[in-house]
């Protein structure tokens, strides 16, 4: 029987039988890979589906920020560089502000050694002016005492010096 069977088999020509329980299994099949594997095979490729837009959303947000940073990075250098600018010009200006009171401070010094050494020159020359006035002095006394002495040993030339000092004091 089982050649039989198999010798009234015909592919171009099937029966109703063979159309009928191939139908039924294709229908209950697809019944149950719908139920089973098709609703959580497209839940999942939906859920992959907005992981994947969510991603490039993110994606594209991160780039704007990144733009943005770089925008303020380049904001920021500029601003920085300025400041830099003005704090070496700044202190340059400062140094040789500092570089002419110093030297007007050493100009102003000196003038006022010089003033100084003038002045003490100039005690110093008075001091021994002083002191040779006086030693000149001494000396023109010593010898107007001796000169006096001498002419004054008559009462005559007494009288006549003592009557002439008189009258120059007067």
């Amino acid at each position: 029987m089982s050649m039989l069977f198999l010798a009234d088999f015909s592919v171009i020509k099937p029966d109703f039988g063979l159309i009928f329980w191939t139908v039924l299994i294709f229908l209950v099949l697809y019944g149950i890979l719908a139920k089973l594997a098709w609703k959580p095979i497209q839940k999942a490729l939906s859920k992959r589906n907005h992981e994947i837009q969510d991603s490039i959303d993110e994606a594209k947000l991160v780039q704007a920020q990144m733009a943005q940073m770089k925008d303020d990075n380049q904001r920021l250098l500029a601003e920085a560089r300025e400041e830099s600018t003005r704090i070496v010009s700044e202190a340059e200006a400062f140094a040789k502000k500092r570089r002419e009171e110093a030297i007007g401070e050493a100009k102003e010094a000196a003038q006022q050694v010089s003033m100084n050494a003038q002045r003490e020159i100039a005690n110093m020359r008075d001091s021994a002016m002083a002191d040779l006035k006086k030693e000149v002095g001494v000396m023109a006394l010593d010898i107007a005492e001796k000169v006096i002495r001498k002419d004054l040993k008559s009462d005559a030339t007494q009288k006549a010096l003592v009557s002439e000092l008189v009258n120059n004091l007067n």
